[in-house]
């Protein structure tokens, strides 16, 4: 697995809002990942989606730092390679560094929401 190189690969899209940023990313569908998770029914792995959202964050310039801690992670719907997928987060200064709140989004609805912890 190679999340945070396949994040950045996917990231179609990043930009900076008010409070945060929103971004695209697709993971293509012929990643190796995809060929153990699951045979015949390929997911996003929920470590790629994470990575996605933090990479969101350093390109659109809003924070630029490494996942230090994931408080909280909550998948919701499967995501699909080859999907695109939405990425509305926040975020806020804190000591050492900037909480990000963000939630996923697929095609039917919510896929997941996290809460990571990024510092410089």
């Amino acid at each position: 697995m190679r999340p945070t190189q396949d994040a950045v690969a996917a990231v179609r899209e990043a930009v900076a809002a008010a409070d945060g940023a929103t971004g695209v990313v697709n993971f293509a569908a012929d990643l190796p990942v995809f060929a153990g998770h699951f045979p015949g029914h390929p997911l996003v792995p929920g470590v790629y989606l994470l990575a996605a959202v933090a990479e969101v964050a350093r390109r659109s310039g809003v924070i630029q730092g490494q996942v230090t801690a994931i408080i909280r992670a909550k998948w919701s719907a499967p995501a699909y390679p080859g999907q695109d997928l939405r990425i509305a987060l926040t975020s806020r200064v804190i000591e050492g560094g900037w909480r990000v709140d963000g939630e996923i989004t697929g095609p039917t609805g919510l896929c997941a929401t996290c809460r990571v912890m990024m510092a410089p």
